[in-house]
């Protein structure tokens, strides 16, 4: 198993079994792949107030598959299409595969993730995570909840919350949830998208970026025209690796166009589709950021990319 993960599990679920030896609680840590499909759910519940205690599960869910229990199931039964496993006394833990499909949103980069929010037929009142089905049993128990999330290393968090009381800790790609006693139903909403490296190759060309301009906004207005004798200069623009303008004719004329700044640093790159007649490809570019108009000239040519670095709070 990946030696991350693996890591992971040590550091969350064994550490928080020893620091809370004295109490119940239901730990949960949630590992999702690099492609965002499928998740490594590592699960700890220790409830030494019963003599035996089951994980419930609905026999239509098949997003769901057990890799390890822990100790071994001492009995499965099928109970009202429902699905009982059960575990001696003490608690259990388990790891699983989970498909991520359904508690996962896409809006422009940022991505999404909720728990499933809908109420139990079975259970009145219950939903998203549960420590116990019925509330009065969680509090006669003492217990609390310890979620956490690890993401891919190409991920960053924007941010996470929850709709019951507790706390949360971050280090690095790792946040963890700790609820408050007596607290059940728990909804998390973790967003969080793709990072964005500075580019330093693009389309083997080297990349320098000789100028960085902070703005507040969402979006710049550029308007592109030739700085110097008009030669038939021609370029392309490349934002965070997608190219927003491909041929441009640079004349004395102009074109004014608007770049969307989605992220907290985006990289605008001016890549010369030829060299004119008169090396290098050259362009005058007037960014207005709403507050202050910045003059920037930027050259390419066969072997080098210019480009600005955008940033904003």
């Amino acid at each position: 198993m990946n030696e991350t993960i693996m890591a992971t599990f040590e550091k969350v679920l064994r550490k928080k079994r020893d620091e809370w030896s004295k109490s119940n609680f239901n730990s949960i840590i949630l590992v999702p792949d690099a492609g965002l499909k499928q998740a490594v759910v590592f699960s700890q519940l220790k409830t030494t107030s019963f003599d035996s205690i089951a994980l419930l599960l609905t026999a239509q869910d098949k997003a769901r598959k057990f890799l390890y229990f822990s100790p071994a199931p001492v009995d499965t039964v099928m109970n009202n299409g429902e699905v009982q496993i059960k575990f001696p006394t003490g608690g259990f833990s388990y790891i699983e595969e989970k498909e991520l499909a359904n508690n996962l949103t896409f809006k422009g980069d940022t991505i999404i993730y909720k728990t499933d929010s809908a109420k139990s037929v079975k259970y009145p009142g219950s939903y998203g995570i549960r420590i116990m089905d019925d509330k009065e049993v969680t509090r006669s128990i003492n217990s609390r909840l310890s979620y956490a999330w690890y993401l891919p290393e190409d991920y960053e968090y924007l941010s996470y919350t929850c709709n019951k009381k507790g706390y949360w800790q971050r280090k690095g790609s790792l946040i963890h949830f700790v609820g408050d006693f007596d607290e059940n139903n728990f909804l998390f909403d973790i967003r969080f998208r793709k990072k964005h490296a500075q580019p330093t190759i693009l389309q083997g060309r080297k990349v320098d970026f000789t100028k960085t301009i902070q703005v507040n906004g969402d979006h710049v207005d550029v308007f592109i025209n030739d700085a110097q004798k008009e030669d038939g200069d021609i370029i392309s623009l490349n934002l965070n690796g997608e190219w927003i303008i491909k041929g441009l004719v640079v004349s004395k004329a102009g074109a004014k166009i608007v770049v969307p700044l989605i992220h907290k640093k985006n990289y605008l790159v001016m890549h010369a589709e030829n060299l004119g007649s008169i090396p290098p490809n050259t362009a005058s570019m007037q960014i207005n950021d709403g507050a202050k108009v910045h003059q920037i000239i930027l050259n390419s040519d066969a072997g080098k990319s210019e480009g600005i670095l955008f940033t904003r709070p």
